[in-house]
């Protein structure tokens, strides 16, 4: 490994990131330009500096000119693999709660995790996170800060890093070797902290991660802090990678605000990896990082390191069973709620032991983890089991013909970069749309999404035995094309893109373009600024509406109770809960689409309801629903209550102050009517494992009030089936009967009893039948003893003597005296009198005072 210098030329020589330096292997030779920062310098250009880029070289006078008269060009050209090599270091408090193996285990599957988002095809390249060591400290080190400020933290622990590994030191820790004296320092240090930090403030907080900046690379900055709170563990810390590779927040992008993505500015609770990708934003970011001399270290790997950490390859939920992963959420007594195993890839249930309820974060399972025979959970859905004519340089090309042939359509023109076909060299897009008017499209026309799932029918031999296909949008992935047979809810992705031109939903003025939603402004131009006011009026001045708000209050009841009937034509739709509550809101409107009914919470997300799209946003105990409107129909804003508690929200929407249409009125609301699960039917079994169900009845609701109503009013809307859980599990047992001891067989004296004993086995009804003797545990009982008749012994029983009748001179005192034999038998001769004569002269006597002499 080593340069040659040719005037401000430096041409470098090192051997493949997988091979050694030594004789006999392939080694790559690069070119790399002086730069005029480095010509003011006295110190040579370390290795570091000049790792693996190749810079653009642009024709100067003293270039050559070949034979062919055109000079030789050299451009920025980014390398498609990065690798980063990275410490990882485990706190005292996260070795202490999962222990040093299962810590060890536990790491290196959420790793594993972040290694795959990276791969992400999203990210437009390819970059491998290489673990060159795993550090699980049992003590916190004399100069590291462990505490709730995060930054304070995130400078400690930068510091002591630079420190251990910076110095290439030779330290020997739990789970580690010493380090060579050769030991590159790596290119990002993590920690992973069971401390709740925060941001700017030293106390617990929400905060999860924390990271500098486009630090990666540089000795003090290339630092990462993430709280293990369980399975979301690893899109903390490839959040907080993407910021130390200097990816900022999509909410800092306005055209990827609105995407949920890795870098979203709040992560969304439920996600799994099959869901997250990349945006946009995020990839020019990191292009742009790259492209700078602070990722330099990335593009070179000391061969001595690739293989330090091995990272398990297989999915992580091969490695940690569902028990596993609720014990890893909810603490060593945790268990999979096996209530919800045909949910179980949607949303991870558990069930601690000292706790009737099943309880989730919302988390989904890790993928791989076992849904069903020969099934694993992937992206959240349970699945069978598999094995794992060019023009010149940055001109544009001529305006392609519209996307359709009437109506509104666009039309679009690129170019082509140099290089990796990524944008290159170029600055700015390399596509570029305008808007195309054409003829209004003849009557009887489909609409432009429904024209093209027919036109794929025909020309497709999928499903060829249906003759009507319809266009369903997707408001995941509104340029997908979904279709569906006419009449039928069963969408189908025929393609992943639309035709240019399409709109992105039923109500918007958002079109299509590559795939991709291109905002336009309401008054349909591409590009345009203008916008609706809240009346929903373009460029209007809001005067047209007025906004209705309110607050509702509710502590007392359980289940759902209605809080709010929000009227067709609403607008700015927004409800907020004062302050997070253990219930859920819920939003019906008259048809089947809710959020949060008939018992089944949702993750946040988007819903089409009334007409309108509904974003709903729960953080936690905290839940917010917004919606654009205009809604079509009522909406029923309802509560989920699970105990009497202090609730309260506020709400807040616009109505036109022009009358509705008729068929719009909402003067007089219309009953709502949804099934719901009721109370609970007894178990089918007493022993050997049955089942309960739900009683699943028709409930209307109408002025916040709920009452159940005969079946047949909910006979249009699709009935839930029953929710089961399983009851009385333990097994069915053999056992010892006896029947009571018959009379003694002597009524005075001794004498003998029985009693009939005999084996049983319970069947699953409760039925008691006669099984054999040797089938029972423990010695058969005893069937006969001995005993003594008590109606031969006569037993008196006195009182205690009551006072004399008389307190001066002769008088008589009582006693009660009783016969305790229990057939009342007692001798009379022998009875104890009950009454004695008696004296008493306490009375008898008085003290009497004469008058008190004189003095003498």
């Amino acid at each position: 490994m080593g340069f040659i210098q040719i005037n401000e030329d430096f041409i470098f020589i090192e051997p493949l990131n997988r091979t050694l330096a030594v004789t006999g292997h392939a080694h790559r030779v690069y070119r790399r330009k002086r730069s005029i920062e480095e010509k003011g310098s006295e110190k040579p250009p370390s290795q570091n500096q000049y790792c693996g880029v190749v810079t653009d070289k642009r024709k100067s006078k003293n270039q050559k000119v070949s034979e062919s008269g055109r000079g030789k060009r050299y451009s920025y050209k980014l390398p498609q693999e990065y690798n980063i090599e990275t410490v990882v270091v485990a706190d005292p408090a996260m070795v202490s709660y999962h222990g040093t193996d299962a810590a060890r285990r536990f790491i290196l599957t959420i790793l594993n995790m972040v290694f795959n988002l990276f791969q992400h095809k999203s990210l437009g390249l390819q970059v491998n996170l290489r673990v060159t060591k795993l550090v699980l400290l049992h003590e916190t080190p004399a100069d590291m800060y462990i505490g709730h400020h995060g930054e304070k933290m995130l400078e400690s622990f930068c510091k002591w890093q630079h420190e251990e590994f910076g110095k290439k030191n030779d330290i020997h820790l739990e789970m580690s070797t010493s380090w060579g004296e050769d030991m590159s320092s790596v290119d990002a240090a993590i920690l992973i902290t069971r401390k709740d930090f925060c941001v700017h403030k030293d106390e617990p907080c929400d905060t999860v991660g924390i990271a500098y900046l486009s630090g990666m690379c540089s000795e003090k900055r290339k630092c990462i802090i993430a709280e293990d709170n369980g399975l979301n563990l690893a899109f903390t810390i490839a959040h907080e990678m993407g910021h130390n590779m200097g990816i900022n927040h999509d909410n800092d992008h306005p055209s990827c605000a609105d995407g949920v993505h890795i870098m979203s500015g709040e992560w969304i609770k439920g996600q799994n990896l099959g869901d997250v990708s990349w945006s946009q934003c995020s990839r020019e970011d990191l292009e742009r990082f790259l492209r700078s001399k602070a990722s330099n270290c990335l593009v070179q790997t000391n061969p001595q390191s690739l293989n330090s950490v091995i990272i398990p390859s297989k999915l992580p939920g091969m490695t940690y069973t569902a028990d596993e992963q609720c014990q890893i959420l909810f603490g060593p007594t945790a268990s999979f709620c096996q209530e919800m195993q045909h949910v179980i890839c949607t949303g991870l249930w558990c069930k601690v032991e000292s706790e009737k309820e099943c309880k989730t974060k919302l988390d989904p399972p890790m993928d791989g983890t076992d849904c069903d025979t020969g099934k694993w959970c992937k992206a959240g859905d349970c699945i069978n089991r598999t094995s794992f004519g060019e023009q010149a340089e940055g001109e544009w090309s001529a305006w392609s013909a519209c996307s359709r042939t009437c109506n509104t359509g666009i039309s679009s023109r690129q170019r082509k970069c140099p290089g990796s076909g990524l944008e290159g060299e170029c600055h700015g897009p390399t596509m570029q749309y305008r808007v195309c008017e054409n003829p209004s499209c003849p009557a009887g026309v489909p609409a432009f999404r429904d024209w093209q799932c027919q036109a794929f029918s025909v020309r497709s031999s999928y499903q060829k035995h249906v003759h009507q296909w319809q266009a369903v949008i997707d408001d995941e992935k509104p340029c997908a094309l979904f279709c569906s047979p006419a009449g039928k809810d069963q969408p189908v992705l025929l393609t992943e893109k639309v035709m240019d031109g399409t709109s992105c939903g039923q109500h918007g003025l958002d079109v299509c373009a590559d795939g991709r939603c291109q905002k336009f402004g309401c008054d349909g131009i591409l590009g345009s600024l203008a916008r609706e006011d809240h009346c929903g009026i373009c460029n209007g001045n809001g005067k047209s509406c007025k906004v209705i708000k309110g607050d509702f209050n509710h502590t007392r009841g359980a289940g759902y109770v209605e809080a709010l009937v929000i009227p067709a034509g609403a607008r700015r739709i927004k409800v907020v809960e004062e302050k997070p509550a253990h219930s859920y809101l819920a939003l019906r409107d008259a048809g089947k689409q809710s959020i949060n009914s008939d018992w089944k919470i949702e993750h946040s997300g988007t819903f089409n309801i009334a007409g309108t799209t509904v974003h709903y946003v729960r953080r936690g105990l905290w839940e917010k629903i917004s919606a654009k409107g205009p809604t079509t129909s009522p909406l029923h804003l309802l509560v989920l209550l699970f105990h009497d508690q202090s609730y309260g929200l506020h709400y807040e929407y616009t109505i036109p102050l022009d009358p509705l249409p008729e068929n719009q009125s909402s003067k007089v609301p219309e009953p709502l009517f949804m099934w719901t699960h009721s109370t609970w039917e007894d178990c089918d079994a007493v022993c050997g494992g049955g089942e309960r169900k739900t009683t699943v009845s028709c409930t209307k609701i109408m002025n916040k009030n709920i009452s159940l109503v005969d079946n047949k009013k909910c006979k249009y809307l699709t009935k839930p089936e029953p929710q089961i859980r399983k009851c009385n599990e333990q097994p069915c047992q053999t056992r010892w009967m006896m029947t009571e001891w018959t009379p003694c067989s002597r009524t005075c004296g001794k004498g003998t009893q029985n009693r009939q004993v005999a084996c049983t086995q319970q069947l699953r009804n409760g039925t008691l039948i006669r099984a054999r003797e040797r089938d029972c545990l423990g010695p058969k009982p005893a069937s006969a003893q001995r005993c003594e008749g008590q109606d031969c012994m006569t037993v008196w029983e006195a009182g205690v003597w009551s006072e004399c009748s008389v307190k001066c001179g002769k008088g008589v005192r009582h006693r009660t005296v009783k016969c305790t034999n229990p057939r009342k038998k007692c001798v009379l001769s022998t009875r104890p009198k009950e009454a004695e004569d008696c004296e008493d002269y306490s009375k008898c006597y008085v003290w009497r005072m004469g008058d008190w002499s004189k003095v003498s």
